[in-house]
């Protein structure tokens, strides 16, 4: 089932935008960010993996200028596992919005890291 989540970035905290659950996979295939403020401002977005697997920066310190958006929409499709989290934060306080849509599937039942083992 499609799912969309949403947040609202006003600070430059990081913000957890969605976490997968246990038991599942999600198909990311939409990214929509749009800065909705009166002065550029930069995102940073990325998975933040379980350790030790480093994080995935899908956006790092990018520039958006006012009222301009960036968006990635369904060319590519990013696979995160159970216990992912895709978090976002902005480089100074603002109206960045950051919204995301995902396919959450059950996870298999066996995972093949493709290494041999």
């Amino acid at each position: 089932m499609l799912y969309t989540k949403n947040k609202n970035l006003t600070d430059t905290s990081t913000q957890t935008i969605v976490t997968v659950p246990d038991g599942h996979v999600a198909h990311w295939n939409l990214v929509f960010v749009a800065n909705l403020h009166n002065s550029t401002n930069s995102i940073t977005l990325f998975v933040d993996k379980p350790s030790p697997t480093p994080d995935i920066y899908i956006y790092n310190g990018t520039n958006i200028s006012s009222k301009e958006h960036l968006m990635i929409d369904g060319q590519a499709v990013f696979v995160l596992q159970p216990g992912d989290v895709i978090k976002a934060s902005t480089s100074s306080s603002g109206n960045v919005e950051v919204v995301v849509t995902f396919d959450l599937l059950p996870a298999p039942t066996v995972f093949n890291n493709f290494n041999g083992s």
